[in-house]
């Protein structure tokens, strides 16, 4: 941090419904002392076990504010951008304040962020968790539940807690494309989450069978190689708003 050697990616989504880029999720990377980039699941882990997660989280949120009052400024086209929560940053008593204070300093609505908790995120201490998650949402920040389907998927916290959206884990769009049994369970399984008024995300959609089984799930929207990779902030903001070739 002291070396400002954190870089956030931005990876666009796209909507089936208009087929353009109007969110993206933000990703940290981090390059060592030499300009290489170190793997989140070495950087991480050790962030999470020293508790500087909580400051590293704070600086991702305050650089995706800042970044998103530069496109609007700009007029660009940008709804919102996804950044994830841990569970360290989750448990800090102060965290609603935190959060929210961050974004009040940058002057945007509290809309235009969701926050992205995994399953094994809710399980850690759930009545904590879920606490902090339904203040944080009646304060306006969206919620998505991501990589569904990898941890110990309940469908009890997904009804209980107020969240927007759904990410399916690429491991399911993957096995769905090869597995026919698997893919029934998701084709329903997505058709019962969009009809409790949950938006689904089909991640990690790299190929022509995962991009037609996302739409042939009713997926709202998709994430992955086949239509945009991480990309630097100078190269991200050309996607926002424009339609998908």
């Amino acid at each position: 941090m002291k070396n400002d050697r954190f870089l956030i990616y931005y990876q666009p989504l796209y909507t089936v419904s208009d087929g353009k880029f109007t969110e993206a999720e933000a990703l940290l990377r981090l390059k060592d002392a030499d300009g290489k980039f170190v793997p989140p699941d070495e950087f991480i882990p050790v962030a999470e076990r020293s508790g500087l997660i909580v400051d590293i989280g704070g600086m991702v949120l305050d650089k995706v504010c800042r970044y998103i009052r530069e496109l609007l400024s700009c007029r660009v086209d940008i709804d919102s951008i996804s950044v994830n929560l841990s569970v360290v940053q989750l448990m800090q008593d102060d965290v609603v304040e935190r959060l929210l204070g961050i974004i009040r300093r940058n002057g945007i609505s509290p809309n235009r962020i969701v926050l992205e908790v995994t399953e094994s995120t809710l399980i850690s201490n759930y009545a904590v968790v879920g606490e902090k998650i339904r203040r944080l949402s009646a304060a306006g920040i969206q919620f998505a539940l991501d990589d569904f389907g990898t941890g110990y998927s309940n469908i009890t916290n997904v009804i209980d807690l107020p969240f927007d959206g759904i990410k399916l884990d690429k491991s399911l769009i993957w096995d769905s494309v090869v597995n026919e049994r698997c893919s029934v369970m998701i084709r329903d399984l997505t058709r019962t989450f969009k009809n409790i008024s949950l938006g689904v995300t089909a991640e990690g959609v790299e190929t022509q069978a995962h991009d037609r089984f996302a739409r042939l799930c009713g997926c709202d929207k998709i994430q992955g190689y086949r239509y945009a990779k991480p990309l630097p902030v100078s190269q991200a903001g050309d996607f926002f708003g424009r339609r998908a070739i």
